[in-house]
């Protein structure tokens, strides 16, 4: 698919999960709504999430590195705290009440773990832009271009018009 008609696709499943979704819900929210919404909110969100790991992995190439593998536990880690961020309103690795990045991945199930990283953001509308914001970070380029990581899990929840999204990665 050319990169025009990508991110037409990506633009209309966006606009239909939005008009959806009640006013104001995050992605979870809608959920519960109605099976079509919960149907297209997963349809949106894995497009979003598999679209960054696409991008992520290109970068991780050309650098040198070996691509990364998406790993269920690490994707429902992710899922967990960008919720957790959306719901909140708070960009932050550890929210208050919240376990710290290992113990988050090991209670999703990712377990005998040797390391694991996190990069989170907010805001950005689209993969393309949160993966541009992240390259352009010292401290998430670092994570992105971490040859030793060897599985990702990645997930994006909006609350409103705002998006946010966190990456885990690791390795066993």
């Amino acid at each position: 698919m050319n990169r025009g008609i990508h991110r037409i696709v990506i633009s209309a499943l966006v606009a239909a999960a939005v008009l959806v979704a009640p006013s104001g819900a995050t992605t979870a929210e809608a959920v519960t709504t109605t099976p079509r919404a919960a149907a297209l909110t997963l349809s949106v969100n894995n497009l979003l999430e598999n679209t960054v790991v696409v991008l992520t992995n290109t970068k991780r190439v050309l650098a040198g590195c070996p691509p990364l593998r998406i790993n269920g536990d690490l994707r429902q880690a992710a899922r967990a705290h960008a919720k957790r961020m959306a719901t909140s309103g708070v960009m932050s690795h550890q929210l208050a009440g919240e376990p710290a990045l290992g113990r988050r991945v090991t209670l999703a199930g990712y377990l005998r773990w040797t390391r694991v990283a996190e990069n989170i953001a907010a805001g950005y509308t689209s993969a393309t832009l949160v993966l541009r914001a992240w390259w352009n970070s010292l401290s998430h380029r670092r994570n992105l271009l971490d040859c030793s990581l060897r599985e990702i899990g990645v997930g994006v929840v909006w609350t409103g018009r705002t998006m946010y999204w966190t990456q885990d990665f690791g390795r066993r």
